[in-house]
């Protein structure tokens, strides 16, 4: 089951799909993002799902991050490189608590790099323009206090989850 996903030039991630759809009518033939922009989910089990280049596929357990539309020369592919990173940061936007789960980490995994041609294209665009939006979220961000603050976080986390197994262990002593 391929999804099928062709890029819109011009992109614009609105909460309100007519909103999308009336932006993009005179700007591009091609069909606006539409729904997928709203990105809300009830669990955690569907949001990788609904991203247009991750799906199942035969023969794995698990879904295959990267499964992108073909795109027919490069200026799609770039295009499409794009879109999917917007995608993806309209997801993690609106789903916090989705984020620093991984999810980017299994999409480079899952990514062929030693591919040419219009997949390689793809894969460079959707990290150029991951970059592109980390460096305007980064302006906002005291970096060193913030990974401080992360490494704060996790240390306490660790000595959380290590806690009910100390516990344990001195009550079987007494």
């Amino acid at each position: 089951m391929v999804k099928l996903v062709h890029p819109v030039l011009g992109i614009e991630l609105t909460s309100s799909a007519t909103e999308t759809q009336d932006v993009h009518q005179d700007a591009s033939p091609l069909p606006p993002l539409g729904p997928r922009s709203r990105y809300r989910f009830a669990g955690p089990h569907a949001k990788d799902l609904s991203l247009p280049f991750i799906r199942r596929i035969k023969g794995r357990t698990y879904p295959h991050y990267w499964q992108p539309a073909d795109a027919k020369d490069e200026c799609e592919a770039r295009a499409l490189g794009h879109q999917y990173a917007a995608h993806l940061a309209q997801m993690l936007k609106l789903n916090r608590q989705h984020s620093a789960r991984g999810l980017l980490f299994r999409i480079a995994s899952d990514m062929d790099f030693s591919q040419r041609g219009h997949r390689r294209r793809m894969c460079k665009s959707f990290f150029n323009y991951l970059e592109l939006l980390l460096n305007l979220g980064v302006e906002q961000v005291d970096l060193p206090r913030h990974v401080e603050a992360v490494n704060r976080l996790h240390l306490s986390l660790d000595e959380l989850e290590a806690l009910p197994r100390r516990l344990g262990r001195k009550k079987k002593r007494s």
